[in-house]
């Protein structure tokens, strides 16, 4: 196995003074051999250089591995997959399953290091991942309809409220007439990325993962088959859709 910490050399060019630099790429998150790397990871500074012209961060993406043996999840980075054919990207990756990751773990492939950092706090959270994505079409399209142009979103945190009241930037999803009850429940607060540049938090109840898990089970989906799959928005948005074609 090669070295988790294992680098390689990127130049890249300043997106506000178009100097160039060059930053260091790691290659490999192997959290039970590099076990700050899950920190690192979190942080999502290592993907954000600063130029050393004009101290600027410039986003950058390259292809990249998460393996966390601890929390089961390992997880490819392949930059642009919306854009690949992913039937054909998913039978090659399927095909190396085995000397990828240990039994019991889940496969992923993600399309930048947002994501890649969104499979490690789910992981940690011990929470499905598919459902955490159903979630995120309620929270956008609430978003979308009071004018905010949003580009992605991602799972940040559970939070339990310390008191049963109603909290700004949440939606609360309810079973009961008396909606009051939803704001005791844990919250799942999102990082909310708008098309301009601009983050905005924004968290939903837990009865909305409830559904959502509801959902899968109905569908038989809850469990993991062990291969590499893509769970992402425009995956949760097309879900959404073909239930209510159903």
């Amino acid at each position: 196995m090669k070295n988790p910490r294992a680098t390689t050399e990127l130049t890249v060019q300043c997106r506000h003074c178009n100097e160039l630099f060059v930053t260091q790429c790691i290659n490999c998150f192997d959290t039970l051999l590099w076990p700050k790397g899950r920190q690192l990871l979190n942080q999502n500074q290592f993907f954000h250089p600063v130029c050393p012209h004009c101290h600027t961060s410039t986003e950058i993406i390259y292809p990249s591995r998460y393996i966390d043996r601890e929390l089961g999840i390992a997880a490819v980075l392949i930059p642009d997959i919306e854009n690949q054919d992913a039937d054909e990207l998913f039978s090659s990756l399927n095909c190396y399953t085995n000397s990828l990751a240990l039994d019991g773990m889940e496969h992923r492939v993600v399309g930048n290091f947002y994501a890649m950092a969104e499979q490690m706090r789910i992981h940690k959270y011990h929470l499905n991942d598919k459902a955490i994505q159903l979630m995120k079409p309620f929270i956008i399209g609430n978003l979308q309809s009071r004018g905010f142009e949003v580009w992605n979103g991602f799972f940040m945190e559970r939070i339990h409220p310390e008191k049963a009241e109603q909290l700004d930037d949440t939606i609360y999803f309810s079973t009961q007439e008396d909606q009051s009850n939803a704001y005791s429940e844990d919250i799942y607060q999102f990082y909310i990325y708008l098309t301009n540049g601009d983050v905005i938090p924004h968290g939903i109840n837990d009865t909305a993962y409830q559904i959502c898990m509801n959902i899968l089970a109905d569908k038989d989906l809850v469990k993991d088959d062990g291969l590499f799959h893509l769970y992402d928005l425009s995956w949760s948005i097309d879900f959404h859709n073909r239930l209510h074609q159903n």
